[in-house]
């Protein structure tokens, strides 16, 4: 971090602490006028946005729902039952189209320094969270703090409802898009495994058992087109049978959308979800050998 980072980051941390407004727990948690979510650009945000909006469309069924997201990333919030009232940024976390009302109560599972920068221009009653920042003044202390269980352990300590074993849905209109693309004549897609095309090649060349199609995310075999937005390529994960790959995006999708999941992670970057991915090629081919034995 450069020194001007750091110093601006300060004052923005300073100025934050010294708007909160006034909070009584736990009355302001159990009725609050607002709720909202915070989530930011990166996949992983989003789906743990995703999570908390759900745990909190089942707390509070009657009080309107915020959610603040990335413009690109806003397609996903309708993966979930109710549509929450959107509103999306594009650089600026603090801009936001439209405004949110005041005195709102924020959650975030993953706060960053875009937490900070959104908080600071918009100003909630409060934002809770699992994780200590400097944007979070309710720090909900839980034991795991892997998603999405931190999310319902969190909520559990709130005295607030979880929302169980709930799993994320494609909405209709991403679905038929992931079905043109797989099958643009019929737009009717047969079972398939997702796969990147490393992954693929390594259970090619052992000649592992492979019941279904393929279909290749990457590389020259690709059959998706390049630059495919995150949304999209959800409601992709979202309808295959199984997912192998090395990328880390589409492991945390398959992981939010509870899709069987075998990662191949040889730098130690696939972290924060309740899955454990392969670190390398034995151990890849080994979960491989289980799943097709357990079946999906």
């Amino acid at each position: 971090m450069s020194i001007f980072s750091k110093l601006f980051g300060n004052r923005r941390q300073n100025r934050v602490n010294s708007r909160w407004n006034e909070f009584t727990f736990p009355g302001d948690i159990r009725e609050p006028s607002a709720v909202g979510v915070f989530a930011s650009s990166g996949v992983s945000s989003i789906w743990s946005a995703v999570y908390m909006a759900r745990a909190l469309q089942e707390s509070y069924p009657d009080v309107p729902l915020h959610f603040a997201v990335n413009r690109d990333m806003a397609e996903i919030a309708g993966f979930l039952p109710w549509k929450p009232e959107i509103h999306v940024f594009d650089n600026d976390p603090g801009a936001l189209d439209p405004e949110l009302p005041g005195g709102m109560l924020l959650f975030v599972a993953e706060p960053d320094e875009d937490l900070l920068r959104f908080v600071e221009k918009t100003t909630p009653c409060a934002c809770a969270s699992f994780n200590s920042h400097p944007a979070v003044n309710i720090r909900v202390k839980i034991e795991d703090d892997l998603l999405p269980g931190a999310i319902h352990n969190m909520m559990k300590v709130l005295k607030l409802k979880t929302a169980g074993g709930w799993i994320p849905e494609a909405p209709a209109i991403l679905s038929e898009k992931a079905s043109a693309i797989l099958s643009p004549v019929s737009h009717r897609t047969l079972p398939y495994i997702l796969a990147t095309e490393s992954v693929a090649s390594i259970l090619e060349k052992k000649r592992a058992e492979i019941p279904l199609k393929l279909v290749i995310t990457d590389g020259k075999t690709s059959n998706i087109p390049p630059g495919i937005d995150q949304p999209l390529l959800a409601a992709i994960v979202a309808g295959a049978s199984a997912v192998i790959t090395t990328d880390r995006d589409i492991w945390i999708h398959a992981a939010a959308l509870r899709v069987p999941v075998i990662g191949l992670d040889r730098k130690g970057s696939f972290t924060g979800w309740d899955r454990e991915a392969s670190t390398g090629d034995t151990q890849f081919l080994e979960e491989w050998a289980a799943l097709i034995r357990r079946g999906w």
